[in-house]
């Protein structure tokens, strides 16, 4: 079992990336002031617990927000990206698990690691564990960054019996996209447009521009899109928005709605409104009583 500070610069920017080394289970800390840059996928199922930090994820075609004290367990080649909030000096801190579970089937068919092997193996989306489920595990996580060899591997197996045991608790993070809609090619596409729309979602998109990027006719690129991601551009770019205008109003940046939506890309209030009630199906203000209750609980 292998140990590392980061993959940022272990490869050149591939949509598949390879594993590290030859281990069946390598332990990951990011510990910096941000993640892996790039929409990516690997044929390892990956658990991340977010000890400190908060933005969003993408995982296919779903995005959202993530917490501090959260676990996540993304499917093998789903495809992700975990992007910060908060200002560029802040640092996130995320010990990930990547487990390679076809080299170690012969480990998984001992009886009594069957539940292990299958459910993992039958996962049928990534997964999430809210801060409730996941903070009794918060101190095994850190202390996989100072164990080594069979001790590292008993508190794997002891994580791995807790995600079990709340597997109930668990938030499906299913987006409907198949596997089969990417390959490397259309991973890279895909990445180049999504960085760009995280770049940049809080001013005016171009269908033109955005479809220059990846060199196709703005007819093609919107055909393509949808194809791949299953959803408009146009659709992806107004859920990246509104995921952005819901972290400013969590993390209270601004207690002005119209603020918020013009910071997130919007020209008037009345669409930001719109949008967010279409995707939502709450109001603004709805959204954030909800949100203060739910942090009651």
């Amino acid at each position: 079992m292998e140990a590392l500070k980061t993959m940022e610069a272990r490869y050149p920017i591939e949509f598949t990336v390879p594993a590290f080394g030859a281990g069946s289970f390598y332990i990951q800390e990011d510990l910096r002031e941000e993640f892996y840059t790039h929409y990516h996928r690997h044929k390892e199922i990956q658990v991340s617990y977010i000890l400190k930090g908060r933005g969003s994820v993408v995982i296919g075609n779903l995005i959202q927000p993530f917490f501090e004290n959260e676990i996540y367990i993304l499917k093998a080649n789903d495809p992700h990206i975990f992007i910060k909030e908060g200002a560029e000096e802040d640092q996130i801190h995320v010990v990930h698990i990547f487990v390679a579970f076809d080299k170690m089937q012969s480990f998984f068919n001992m009886q009594e690691l069957h539940r292990i092997r299958d459910i993992f193996n039958s996962l049928d989306s990534s997964k999430k564990l809210i801060q409730r489920y996941s903070l009794p595990v918060r101190t095994i996580f850190q202390s996989l960054l100072r164990e080594e060899g069979l001790p590292k591997l008993m508190r794997v197996l002891e994580i791995f019996d807790y995600l079990i045991a709340n597997e109930k608790e668990m938030i499906s993070l299913y987006s409907g996209l198949p596997e089969s809609n990417f390959n490397d090619k259309v991973g890279v596409r895909i990445n180049e447009v999504l960085r760009y729309s995280l770049e940049n979602y809080n001013r005016e998109i171009s269908i033109d521009a955005v479809a220059k990027l990846i060199h196709m006719t703005p007819s093609a690129f919107c055909k393509y899109f949808k194809k791949h991601t299953m959803k408009t551009y146009v659709t992806f770019l107004n859920e990246i928005r509104i995921e952005k205008a819901c972290q400013l109003l969590i993390n209270k940046s601004t207690e002005n709605i119209s603020e918020v939506a013009y910071q997130c890309g919007f020209n008037t209030v009345v669409h930001f409104n719109r949008v967010f009630k279409h995707i939502l199906h709450s109001s603004p203000s709805e959204f954030i009583h909800r949100h203060a209750v739910n942090m009651a609980n």
